[in-house]
């Protein structure tokens, strides 16, 4: 391919990137300036930072000082074309957070007949702090360390005995009555950056986000496909 050619194409391509990203952010760039340079500063674009910058420098280059006696002054590579589609490709199609999830399969899960003292002492050694309950196929609450501080909160510490069950619990394990977190349901087409947003969101009240459920329909009454919490995709 000619140099100018490629310097035309690589124009292209950035334009291309550009308008992914416009429809990924919207136009109103004022803080930022572009597109390109807010996906930069995001946490998202960590893999392709550096060479995303070479590329912003090459294409100011290209697009006020593109030629010096008659020739380009840079002749962009092949290689950054590439690069740029790939990126362009990744906005559009940004990685399921189901491929960040614990899978169904390999959740530590519980029934409402099981021993707490059996479910607690199953999390402690396979470090889940929250243990879906499933009752007839279906999930009907979460059990975590801090329903058992609700309990003891609730009805006194010598409450809690040896042969307690899950199900001794009650409403304490519905989602949406745990004291201190809140749970998010989440269809198998959410982007890992949708789930990522909402961990670093700000909580609502004094409730945290503690995980995240991927079903088959996005609702708690789904069939769960897998589980996130902060640590699955939060990184610096």
């Amino acid at each position: 391919m000619a140099a100018a050619d490629r310097a035309d194409e690589f124009l292209n391509a950035y334009r291309e990137l550009e308008e992914a990203l416009n429809n990924k952010y919207g136009t109103d760039e004022k803080k930022f300036g572009s597109p390109i340079v807010r996906f930069i500063s995001e946490k998202e674009s960590k893999p392709f930072r550096e060479n995303l910058d070479i590329c912003r420098e090459i294409r100011n280059f290209l697009s006020h000082h593109s030629e010096l006696g008659g020739e380009r002054i840079i002749q962009p590579s092949e290689y950054m074309i590439r690069f740029l589609g790939a990126v362009t490709d990744f906005i559009n199609q940004p990685p399921l957070a189901l491929e960040f999830a614990t899978l169904f399969a390999d959740i530590l899960k519980t029934t409402l007949s099981q021993k707490v003292q059996t479910v607690m002492k199953k999390m402690e050694r396979q470090g889940f702090s929250h243990v879906p309950v499933i009752d007839g196929g279906e999930c009907v609450g979460v059990f975590s360390v801090s329903t058992i501080f609700t309990y003891s909160l609730t009805y006194g510490l010598t409450s809690l005995r040896d042969d307690m069950i899950i199900s001794d619990f009650g409403e304490m394990l519905d989602f949406d009555k745990h004291s201190a977190e809140r749970f998010r349901f989440f269809d198998r087409n959410a982007s890992v950056y949708d789930v990522r947003n909402e961990f670093e969101h700000k909580s609502r009240g004094s409730k945290r986000l503690a995980a995240v459920f991927i079903t088959d329909n996005g609702s708690s009454n789904g069939r769960i496909l897998g589980m996130l919490t902060p640590w699955d995709i939060i990184s610096e």
